[in-house]
């Protein structure tokens, strides 16, 4: 590869600029001393490599107060960031064994401060502190990295922020970073940072929410118990999800995420179409080549060949698993759920040598009562609408009809959500027949979202010594995996292997 073409990470594009590089001073001027003598003058060039070390540690620009904080929580003056402060609240400062330190931070403190007011006035985190960061600031960005061990970026719609430059200085000061997206253009953005962060020995994990996050722990249970059991990897897995209680409409900012992948470009929909395009085995390719592929007619371009059971064409109709007997139809994260745990599959494979299987067939699917049968369509394959097969901006009509449309920032308080549940019950057969079971009982989505961003930072800030790989951008699995579940479990989540959790425990799990 050309040096031209070589990848520069976003952060420094932005930092190592002329206009940069002469805001200071020692730096231009030994440069432009360098320059003069065209690199001959060795007590030049030695000043100028003493400026340039100290410019590369960001040090002479930092406002910085020196505090560094366990967590801190970007972007939370929204709904989001309110189901953080609560889970935080509820759960993580109730129950983890670990005494932690936490800031919030938002572009606008006024707005986070506001918030944090509202939910911890009269406690002892009251006066918990608030950072500024703003994306057209890189000095700002550069501190917040610094102030943190983790990061945490609830800031969306990812896609539409300048999110890798906050991921890149948190690889530059050795802070670890998680993000709750659930967007295929913004993880085909962050994946090409992989090797970077790998090399600094930095976490980076997208997608660590309800979606993506509970699907791939459910696949990694059942693997590691299948390998354990029957010393065999899995042949299929199959992830049903349901729920209940009161109804759970979108939040502003899940409506304004599906928006913005719906007004991608054709290039950005063609990658978003691909059932591999995070990564993952293709079954009949290998290391050593493709052994079936399909050829286009007129140019003569080779594409591997999928299977017909890895097409997303499988869950985005309403079908009858015989063999579980269940019905089953379109869920709205499953385009984005089975990328996340191929990626995962080949992560395991890559980094460990012990994928979940080498002909893993993954599939995921919203478990169906018989009566809703008659309502549900659903969608075409690719298609980025909403669970019901409707049109972002239908959807968006459909809940201000009924009442329950939000803006963005806005979603339903928790009271009101207080007996919602989700389910996700998990099936899976190895190589030689053997089955398995697993399912997990959550409360709504939303705070399950906060509950496995949370929980993965902790793992990060707390387990790191533990955790069998040393980097990379990874999925919340695979960089923390038993540590996650059992942080997942302890803080309240149900959990049952073996089985399915029956109809009378299919509510939410309380508060501690």
């Amino acid at each position: 590869m050309a040096a031209q073409d070589e990848f520069v990470p976003p952060l420094r594009k932005l930092y190592f600029t002329e206009q940069m590089v002469m805001k200071y001073e020692p730096l231009a001027t030994a440069l432009r001393k360098v320059n003069e003598t065209d690199g001959r003058d060795p007590d030049a060039m030695e000043i100028y490599r003493e400026q340039l070390e100290i410019y590369q540690k960001f040090d002479w620009c930092s406002n910085w107060d020196g505090n560094k904080y366990d967590l801190v929580f970007y972007g939370v003056s929204g709904y989001t960031g309110y189901l953080m402060m609560e889970y935080l609240k509820r759960i993580s400062l109730k129950v983890n064994p670990e005494q932690f330190t936490f800031a919030f931070a938002g572009r606008t403190p006024a707005k986070v401060i506001s918030l944090r007011d509202k939910l911890f006035a009269g406690t002892k985190w009251e006066d918990t502190p608030v950072l500024q960061m703003s994306y057209d600031d890189p000095v700002s960005v550069i501190d917040l990295a610094k102030s943190a061990r983790v990061v945490v970026n609830v800031a969306g719609p990812y896609m539409l922020t300048q999110g890798e430059l906050l991921i890149d200085a948190c690889i530059c000061t050795g802070a670890h970073y998680v993000d709750i997206s659930g967007e295929i253009p913004w993880s085909l953005r962050v994946v090409d940072l992989h090797k970077h962060a790998l090399e600094k020995g930095v976490y980076i994990i997208p997608s660590a929410a309800s979606a993506g996050g509970f699907p791939d722990l459910g696949t990694y249970i059942l693997a590691k118990k299948m390998r354990e059991d029957y010393n065999e990897e899995l042949r299929h897995c199959i992830c049903y999800q349901s729920g209940g209680g009161s109804a759970q409409s979108a939040s502003g900012g899940t409506l304004a995420t599906r928006a913005a992948m719906s007004s991608a470009g054709d290039e950005v929909r063609k990658k978003m179409g691909d059932p591999f395009n995070l990564g993952g085995f293709i079954p009949n390719r290998d290391r050593n080549g493709v052994k079936f592929c399909s050829i286009e007619f007129g140019t003569g371009k080779a594409a591997p060949k999928l299977r017909a059971e890895d097409l997303d064409s499988n869950f985005a109709k309403i079908s009858e698993d015989k063999h579980l007997g269940i019905w089953r139809g379109p869920f709205v994260y499953s385009f984005f759920d089975t990328r996340i745990v191929r990626r995962s599959n080949m992560l395991f494979a890559d980094l460990g040598n012990q994928p979940y299987g080498n002909n893993l067939n993954f599939l995921e699917y919203s478990m169906l009562p018989v009566e809703a049968l008659v309502a549900m369509s659903a969608p075409p394959a690719g298609s980025t609408k909403g669970s019901a097969g409707t049109s972002v901006a239908a959807e968006a009509e459909a809940l201000k009809a009924a009442g329950r449309y939000y803006g963005q920032g806005e979603g339903p308080s928790l009271e009101d959500l207080d007996d919602a549940w989700i389910g996700i019950f998990m099936w899976a057969q190895s190589e030689k027949g053997h089955e398995l079971k697993c399912s997990f009982i959550g409360r709504d989505g939303y705070f399950e979202t906060a509950r496995v961003a949370v929980e993965t930072a902790m793992c990060l800030a707390f387990d790191k010594e533990k955790l069998p790989f040393k980097g990379g951008v990874l999925t919340p699995t695979v960089a923390c995996g038993t540590h996650l579940v059992q942080r997942i479990i302890a803080t309240g989540m149900k959990f049952k292997i073996g089985d399915w959790f029956g109809p009378a425990d299919r509510n939410p799990p309380p508060f501690p």
